[in-house]
């Protein structure tokens, strides 16, 4: 997912081990969850969305955070949705956020390569993520997509 050359600890976010706390500016954080949610009041039991949200820190996100990502998720879902309703607002009702768990994501500098800089005319140079091959800023320091560091 993130190369070939990095580790992942999964853990409880609840309690994050001390090895991960004396060390976070090493890792990148995936939290998951699973949310419950009905799209009516008819609906008699509750569909389930597996969630994922990244950070900074071994911290549980807050539950705002979860419902955002959900929310965000829903609505790019209903917008490709071949449903005679997908032009009317979506409405869902959370049930239930269920922790899950977290994955801290240890990067090693063994085998990465530095971006790759073409230059463009005026002057400019883009920058290119070599593992995925997405164009960075000049300044990145990591590939947003991939999240290999350059």
């Amino acid at each position: 997912m993130f190369g070939r050359k990095n580790s992942k600890i999964k853990f409880d976010a609840r309690n994050p081990p001390q090895e991960i706390l004396q060390n976070q500016q090493s890792y990148q954080f995936i939290h998951n969850f699973k949310v419950h949610f009905k799209r009516g009041v008819l609906q008699v039991l509750a569909n389930k969305m597996d969630v994922s949200v990244n950070a900074a820190t071994p911290q549980l996100p807050s539950l705002q955070t979860v419902t955002d990502e959900f929310n965000r998720r829903m609505v790019m879902s209903d917008a490709n949705s071949n449903t005679s309703g997908r032009y009317t607002l979506s409405s869902f009702h959370i049930t239930n956020i269920e922790y899950k768990e977290s994955m801290a994501l240890a990067y090693s500098n063994v085998g990465v390569t530095a971006p790759q800089e073409t230059p463009q005319p005026g002057g400019t140079q883009s920058l290119y993520c070599r593992n995925c091959g997405n164009q960075l800023q000049p300044n990145s320091k990591f590939c947003n997509i991939c999240g290999t560091p350059l």
